[in-house]
């Protein structure tokens, strides 16, 4: 019934109803609105969170702001209702004059606002709060909810001169109906350099490049990916001369060719043992080792070889052990020395039998014992807090960041307080009584608002029917290592990608969400997939890497993939962990590193824990072991670090002993000096014109040893030394 026909039926059913507007309204209001959706949290809600106002700077702060106060980006639409309708004697809104509702009006300024004007008083945002106001501001169906929504376009080749394009977003709730909600979505850009997007969901695109953008309705994320080619003419010989020797390859050309960024050469024997050998094994290659490879001649065998060689070292196992211990946080603060080196001894017996993830998965979640007797136990003891726990077995084995959601929604993620507190619930029975631990009979976690008892329940996903004696925690690891759970598999992919070519194909490698697309998407699927396939074998998903020419591409840009540092079309400069830049300056000189109370000769790759003193990893920003070491170290760097090397004793302390001596004591001639010192620093022989410089050096120098330090202390500083290259 259209509401001038209403208006004309109510008038002549209630000839009085003239002494009562806001009743005849009200009841006007009632009819029509059946022909509107003006459900609160599906509707109304989105446009508030569109607007900022429940944002963290505005109402939706902890303790609100001018005493309204409403939850974070809308995550608890009952609470909020009652605070816009109820609130101080409802008046917030006025059912007889909706558009003076004081909300309306302080959102569009017709009165004082601090929070400025959120959206003008003729815009379709307020005449929407209008009518939900006229309507008798209801909340709607107490079960209706947002289940999902899907942005189109989901993946986007455009160009920099594209004109402007629109997204569209569409909900899906809960009854089964579908709504166009593209109005009221919220839309953000992962890089504006490549593309931008604007409230009303058109993206403008910038320039080259790959980027996610993200979309945000009632709760609900959703992203689309976007890729912008670059401008220039890419080599055609670029793309020709990339042979794939595996399916990474494979999936790389397909996406540097979709890009248009032309992938550079591989890179030169010499280069390739040195990357390799620290990337694998945390060591540079010794002189005979450079000498025999170089020497031989090129084949298809010739790096896998080395690849292979490296795999089965006892160094691959240090190197990786450290690495393993840094992401699982081993550092005897919390367990004792004696736990932490029952656990790194442990994991290093792990890492020398190839054990599967998803094994030592299932035994850091579900093991039992003291802490210093059962090295896997002392995951346990990372936190008392069954919700600290759950955080970091979330950033450790699924790569995802849910802290968020202890307190509010979690602004970019799908994950609920809800959920939240239900998977901490997995970790709620956990007791550490005399260094000893156990699953006892009794804990819960309780929602924070209402106080309940919540059941443990996967992150999205259901719990799946167990036995009624199991145990939470094996509850848990039944989940993670499911054979079709593949976030698992997913996120240590995504580590051990990083670690051997510098950048993650999801950055952070511990913010896996749909909202943050991986930079070659079908790559990281294909290696998932794989890795699945080869039931968690660490040193197959290595080798598989390593093999590729992705890998072992030169880090010289070429004309077209100069400004890449996403993408991979070149190998980027990595910095070597602390402990592994530490072994290599040792190694080099010649000169081991000797730790406090530590056996001598000891590597800094097998030190137990974090704390055993050292300045001169401090410097190079070890990792503490507090928290995620993923990202680059707060610590270390910076002029301390330039400072140390220069005139500290890591290097100056090396230089009269060690490699030197042993050349002034062989009486190695001139050239054969030079050689040695480059083969040991930089792995490669010197330049032709590099040898004749430094040949002259030595042979006019009024000191000849000190002139051999000069050389060593030089190429130990330099900028090809520091980096993997």
């Amino acid at each position: 019934m259209k509401s001038g026909r209403a208006l004309v039926f109510l008038l002549s059913c209630f000839p009085n109803s003239s002494r009562s507007p806001a009743l005849l309204l009200s009841l006007v209001a009632s009819l029509t609105a059946h022909a509107e959706r003006l459900d609160f949290p599906t509707c109304i809600l989105p446009v508030l969170t569109k607007a900022g106002c429940n944002s963290g700077g505005c109402h939706g702060a902890a303790t609100g702001q001018g005493g309204f106060r409403l939850s974070l980006l809308g995550y608890d639409p009952a609470q909020d209702h009652l605070a816009l309708t109820r609130e101080l004697g409802a008046r917030r809104v006025d059912l007889a004059y909706p558009a003076e509702s004081l909300f309306l009006q302080k959102a569009t300024r017709r009165v004082d606002h601090e929070g400025g004007r959120r959206f003008h008083r003729d815009s379709p945002e307020a005449a929407l709060l209008e009518r939900w106001v006229a309507a008798g501001a209801p909340f709607g169906s107490p079960g209706l909810r947002v289940t999902a929504i899907a942005v189109t376009p989901a993946e986007v080749l455009a160009s920099p001169t594209n004109a402007p394009f629109p997204l569209r977003v569409t909900a899906e709730l809960s009854d089964g109906t579908r709504e166009d909600v593209t109005a009221r979505a919220l839309f953000s850009s992962n890089d504006d350099a490549v593309a931008e997007v604007d409230r009303q969901g058109r993206v403008t695109v910038r320039g080259p490049g790959s980027t996610g953008l993200m979309v945000r309705y009632a709760g609900q994320v959703a992203a689309t990916l976007v890729d912008v080619p670059a401008t220039g003419l890419a080599s055609p010989a670029a793309f020709a001369a990339f042979a794939p020797e595996n399916f990474v390859d494979e999936r790389m050309l397909a996406r540097l060719r979709r890009l248009r960024l032309p992938p550079s050469p591989r890179a030169e024997d010499a280069t390739f043992l040195r990357r390799v050998s620290v990337d694998l094994a945390g060591r540079l290659p010794t002189p005979d080792e450079i000498e025999a490879f170089l020497s031989q001649p090129d084949s298809p065998g010739k790096r896998r070889r080395v690849i292979a060689r490296l795999l089965a070292s006892d160094d691959f196992t240090d190197l990786w052990t450290l690495r393993l211990a840094n992401l699982l946080l081993i550092s005897g603060r919390r367990g004792g020395e004696a736990g932490a080196k029952a656990w790194q001894l442990w994991l290093r017996e792990q890492v020398a039998r190839n054990r599967p993830w998803h094994e030592v998965v299932r035994e850091l979640v579900t093991s039992d014992g003291r802490v210093s007797e059962v090295g896997p136990a002392n995951f346990l003891t990372l936190a008392n807090d069954p919700r600290d726990l759950a955080e970091h077995a979330a950033t450790m084995f699924l790569g995802v960041q849910v802290g968020c959601a202890r307190c509010h929604a979690h602004p970019s993620d799908r994950w609920t307080q809800d959920d939240y507190h239900r998977f901490a619930a997995y970790f709620a029975r956990v007791t550490r009584d005399d260094g000893e631990v156990r699953e006892g009979e009794r804990g819960e976690v309780e929602h924070p608002k209402t106080g309940r008892a919540l059941p443990p329940k996967p992150l999205g996903a259901e719990p799946s029917a167990a036995a009624p004696n199991t145990s939470r925690r094996a509850q848990l690891a039944a989940w993670l290592t499911a054979p079709d759970h593949r976030q698992l598999a997913r996120a240590f992919v995504n580590r051990v990608w990083k670690h051997l070519l510098g950048r993650g194909l999801v950055e952070p490698v511990d913010d896996l969400r749909l909202t943050n697309p991986a930079s070659h998407p079908e790559l990281l699927e294909a290696l998932t997939t794989h890795f699945l396939a080869h039931g968690f074998d660490l040193r197959d998903l290595v080798r598989t890497i390593a093999e590729s020419r992705t890998y072992q591409l030169s880090a010289e840009p070429i004309p077209g993939d100069e400004t890449d540092q996403r993408l991979h079309s070149h190998a980027l400069l990595k910095l070597p962990p602390a402990q592994v830049r530490l072994d290599l300056i040792a190694q080099a000189a010649g000169v081991p590193e000797e730790f406090p109370g530590q056996p001598e000769a000891v590597r800094a790759v097998q030190l137990v824990g974090a704390p055993v003193d050292s300045y001169a990893l401090d410097v190079f920003g070890r990792c503490a072991r507090e928290r995620s070491c993923e990202t680059p170290a707060l610590a270390g760097g910076g002029l301390a670090q330039a400072l140390h090397l220069i005139n500290g004793t890591t290097t100056n302390a090396r230089l009269r002993t060690g490699l030197v001596q042993e050349l002034v004591a062989t009486q190695a001639g001139d050239q054969a000096a030079v050689r040695m010192l480059y083969l040991r620093t930089l792995s490669r022989p010197p330049q032709p014109a590099e040898l004749a410089l430094w040949t002259s050096q030595l042979g006019t120098a009024a000191n000849r040893t000190e002139a051999l330090q000069d050389l060593l202390w030089a190429l130990l500083n330099s900028r090809e030394f520091t980096f993997i290259h």
